[in-house]
């Protein structure tokens, strides 16, 4: 099948740094031409595939920011537009699959290509698109319509995992008010265990006037920056600790933390409910108190049990292979 990927315009696919998204987008761009399939990625500067790559160089993917969420986040996409229109004119393809948040070519030429929308963020007011992928049951909810839903997978034969544990917790995200790390800091106070909090400062204010003092009461609480990637922390923390204060549709730092043998203490946000397994693999919370008491019964959860979860449900291969599902349908004419 000849499938063009079209990956956002704010990082590089794969990112380095945070950028979960083109994350997933690069590893299921793998997979997919791992499996015979020809691909052709659309991507900011510094994106790369074992297929073809068209690079669009008017973005610049390391100062940009790490979504929408707010109106001056908004980047044009109209360059990466062009570039998608000039390619496909002489490469044609049997299917699109829109990553981005505009989808300008599929929205403006729906009858050129057979495609598919992917979203991977709450709906902004008066969003609607035709073929819609959420990436849990709750987030294509919330879209609404027939919207469909993928979950994420991750390469698992190339993932590192740890059964034997260090005494820390773990909290990985960007830094701002909505991901709540203060939550994570006075949970980890109140249970008296030590917390790594790591993340690039994307809400200065928060950090500085906020996170940064409440540290201070926090002892067992420090800061690591921006990690380059989770591998290489997830495998030895005791738990990953997230503390979502908006709905957050798939986090996919969870399903890596289930890769590495490593259990999941978590706000009750979003699509998390279909990740963590309350007393299976972490546990779901609703206050600080709760996610306490998670950090002190950890010793419950086996690290064994959320590696084998993670190898019966969130492999890349089993998301290819319904992607490829809804590709025919999309291909036969079928729309929702």
């Amino acid at each position: 099948m000849r499938i063009a990927i079209i990956s956002t315009v704010y990082k590089a696919t794969p990112p380095k740094g945070y950028g979960g998204i083109e994350r997933v987008v690069h590893t299921f761009v793998e997979q997919l031409i791992k499996e015979g399939h020809d691909v052709t990625l659309f991507g900011t500067s510094g994106s790369y595939c074992k297929g073809k790559t068209i690079v669009i160089d008017q973005y610049d993917s390391v100062n940009a920011p790490a979504g929408i969420h707010s109106k001056s986040d908004k980047i044009s996409e109209e360059p990466l537009y062009e570039a998608v229109k000039k390619h496909l004119r002489d490469n044609p393809v049997d299917i699109i699959h829109d990553w981005s948040f505009d989808n300008a070519f599929v929205m403006r030429h729906p009858k050129e290509f057979p495609f598919v929308i992917s979203t991977c963020i709450p709906p902004f007011k008066g969003y609607k698109r035709p073929n819609l992928v959420a990436c849990s049951d709750a987030h294509a909810k919330l879209c609404g319509a027939n919207t469909q839903f993928v979950h994420y997978g991750l390469d698992l034969n190339n993932w590192p995992y740890q059964y034997e544990k260090k005494e820390h917790f773990i909290h990985i995200s960007k830094i701002v008010k909505y991901k709540g790390q203060h939550l994570a800091a006075l949970a980890a106070r109140k249970a008296k265990v030590p917390l790594l909090l790591a993340g690039n400062i994307e809400d200065i204010p928060y950090y500085y006037f906020f996170l940064k003092p409440l540290l201070l009461i926090c002892p067992t609480v420090s800061t690591i920056g921006e990690i380059d990637g989770t591998e290489n922390y997830l495998p030895y923390a005791r738990a990953l600790v997230q503390t979502p204060k908006w709905f957050d549709a798939f986090p996919l730092v969870i399903l890596e933390a289930f890769a590495s043998g490593t259990p999941v203490i978590a706000l009750d946000q979003g699509g998390v409910k279909e990740q963590v397994k309350n007393g299976v693999n972490g546990f779901l919370c609703k206050s600080v108190a709760d996610i306490s008491k998670g950090m002190k019964n950890i010793h419950k959860i086996s690290p064994e049990t959320c590696r084998k979860y993670a190898e019966e449900n969130f492999s890349v291969k089993r998301m290819v292979k319904d992607y490829v599902l809804l590709y025919e349908k999309a291909i036969n004419g079928d729309t929702w």
